[in-house]
Formats: structure tokens, C-alpha cells, sequence
């Protein structure tokens, strides 16, 4: 017999009665990954949607997450090991991550400007050209993010229908400041090598297939750079725009 929906004020009530007695907000989300996080110095618990329908058990076992502020003993371990195995959560999540393969759309949130956009959607093929050979596909979803801390970029894979895509590949904001120019470029190679990697190897990581492909586009086969890059300052955003080579230039003027 399947649980009826419950509301986040319904979940709350229940887990305050199971003795998470500071929580005082209990919010649903669709996550594509989240499962779970408590903020707000452990009176917001934030639960992936999934779990409006949850049994009591799996609610029993957020209430001891909850009541111990996240995984700060065995006990609320043992929960969360628990949780996450929950078979319908799994199903929910990649239902969500289907959706997003199958719109082509970037998988995070992106603060790019549009002028930002356009810029790297011409990188993007003209690194293809010169690089890759234009092997790589050309609707990559492409975006900035100013949520990644130490990352400088990330390449998301993904399959749709058996076939392996690309699901985006996104780069640190920061890379749009100025004095980042030289890693920026670098950044974005090693992420299409990345693609390339997933594509045509079927291989994740920075293994010796990456190296192969990014010794073959010319950026630093290695995981982390050896560079340092500025960060803008807390709270700013970063609307520059960075100059093309010129061979991108003129693509880039007329709107290609």
C-alpha cells in the first residue's frame, strides 16, 4: 500500500514528535541529486520531494538525522546509510535527471550574462575546430557557475536511450576575471577533453584515455592546474566579457 503525499508542515509535525524538537521548517525540493541538508543552524531540513511519500520508518530515520543535527554520531550515520537506499528516491531522482538529459538544458544554475553565453558558445566551437577536429557535438549546454568553491569546471556525462551525451559543461565565474585568461582557456579544453574522453571511451576521470585527449587539444594533462587564479570578492558577480582570438572573432561579431 502506497503512503499518501504528505506536505513539509505534515513531515515536520511528525518529526517533532519523534523528537527532532528544533526543527522549525521542513522544506520539499526536486532535486536532481540533494537527498537531504539541514541549514539554518539545524532548524530548516531541506528533503528531496521524494519523501512526501516516504513510510514511517524512512521518516523515523530523517527524525534521527534531524535530532542530531546532521551525521554527528553513529546513530544518525546509520540513518542516513538507510535513507539513502530507499528505492523509490532512487527512481524519483533519475526520472528528474532523465528529464533534464532529454531538454538539453544546463544541469545547474547558470549566472552568465547573455553576452557571457554567446562568448563561450564561441569558444566552445571554435576549440572544436582547432583542438578536436570538430568531433565534439555542438549543442553542449554551456553555463557559469558561481556556487563551485575549489573546482574550476566540471564536465557532466550522461546516456539517453543507450547512447552517451554530454550533459553540459560548466566553468568557475571566476575564470571571467581578467588576470584568469590563460587558465580560463585552459579550463575550457581540459573539460571538451573531458567530453571527448566520455564520448568516444566511454571513460570518466583522469585517466590515461583524458590524457591521451588532452595531450591531443594541448592543455595540462593533469587533474588540478599548477596555475593560482583570482577570485572575485565575496558577494560581486562578474559580468566581463573576455576577448576572442582572433580567429573567433569574426564569428562571434556576426552572431554565429
Amino acid at each position: 500500500m502506497e503512503e499518501p503525499d504528505r506536505t513539509g508542515g505534515q513531515i515536520l509535525e511528525l518529526l517533532r514528535g519523534w523528537g527532532a524538537g528544533g526543527l522549525r521548517t521542513v522544506r520539499l525540493r526536486s532535486n536532481r541529486s540533494t537527498i537531504w541538508s539541514i541549514t539554518q543552524r539545524g532548524e530548516c531540513l531541506n528533503l528531496h520531494r521524494a519523501f512526501a511519500a516516504a513510510p514511517e520508518e524512512v521518516l523515523r530515520d530523517l527524525a534521527v538525522i534531524a535530532t542530531s543535527g546532521g551525521l554527528a554520531d553513529d546513530r544518525a550515520r546509520s540513518a542516513s546509510r538507510r535513507v539513502s537506499a530507499w528505492t523509490p528516491l532512487h527512481r524519483e531522482l533519475e526520472r528528474i535527471r532523465g528529464r533534464a538529459r532529454r531538454s538539453g538544458r544546463p544541469v545547474g544554475p547558470c549566472c552568465a550574462t547573455a553576452d557571457q553565453v554567446r562568448y563561450l558558445r564561441c569558444m566552445y566551437r571554435y576549440l572544436n575546430r582547432a583542438r578536436f577536429g570538430g568531433r565534439l557535438p555542438a549543442g553542449v549546454p554551456l553555463r557559469l557557475s558561481a556556487r563551485m568553491k575549489s573546482r574550476l569546471g566540471h564536465m557532466k556525462p550522461g546516456e539517453l536511450e543507450g547512447r552517451r551525451r554530454v550533459l553540459e559543461i560548466a566553468l568557475n565565474v571566476d575564470l571571467m576575471l581578467a588576470e584568469n585568461d590563460g587558465i580560463r582557456h585552459d579550463t575550457l579544453v581540459h573539460e571538451m577533453a573531458h567530453a571527448a574522453d566520455w564520448l568516444f571511451d566511454g571513460e570518466v576521470g583522469h585517466g590515461p584515455t583524458w590524457r591521451w585527449w588532452a595531450d591531443y587539444a594541448g592543455c595540462e594533462s593533469r587533474a588540478c592546474t599548477t596555475g593560482r587564479i583570482r577570485r572575485r570578492c565575496p558577494g560581486t558577480a562578474v559580468s566581463r566579457v573576455p576577448p576572442l582570438p582572433l580567429a573567433a572573432r569574426v564569428r562571434f561579431e556576426s552572431g554565429e
